[in-house]
């Protein structure tokens, strides 16, 4: 029984991870790391792993897709989670018909360290000329 839940969950995971690298162009800069994905750019910091970058655009892509179920270790039982925190900016292309066309987003994102909790939180929200 553990080796299907355990088979069923690696081709959810595998066919989550081709879903959001298949479409997906990233681009790298000194300081920033940036992944496009459709109209959608998402700009994380050089130090985010490939993993975080994957997850955070697999959650805004799919809202509501994951279902909510979290391991929670015995040390984040007993002494709560600890955060830590990271900036994204998302840039949406044409989200709007009239000049600003551009949608710019600031997320922070908290990882718990301990286990797979996140936590997101929308800081800003502006429209942008860019395109």
């Amino acid at each position: 029984m553990k080796k299907i839940v355990a088979l069923i969950l690696a081709v959810v995971c595998a066919f989550s991870a081709m879903t959001v690298s298949a479409f997906a162009v990233a681009e790298e800069t000194a300081e920033t790391v940036v992944v496009t994905v459709g109209d959608t750019q998402f700009i994380f910091d050089k130090n985010t792993t490939e993993e975080f970058r994957n997850s955070f655009i697999e959650d805004y892509t799919n809202p509501g897709s994951d279902d909510g179920a979290a391991t929670y270790g015995l040390m984040c039982t007993l002494f709560g989670h600890k955060y830590e925190s990271t900036v994204i900016t998302t840039i949406t292309h044409k989200a709007r018909a009239t000049n600003p066309r551009c949608l710019r987003n600031t997320y922070n994102r908290e990882v718990c360290s301990r286990c797979d909790h996140t936590q997101d939180t929308l800081i800003d929200a502006t429209y942008i000329t860019c395109c």
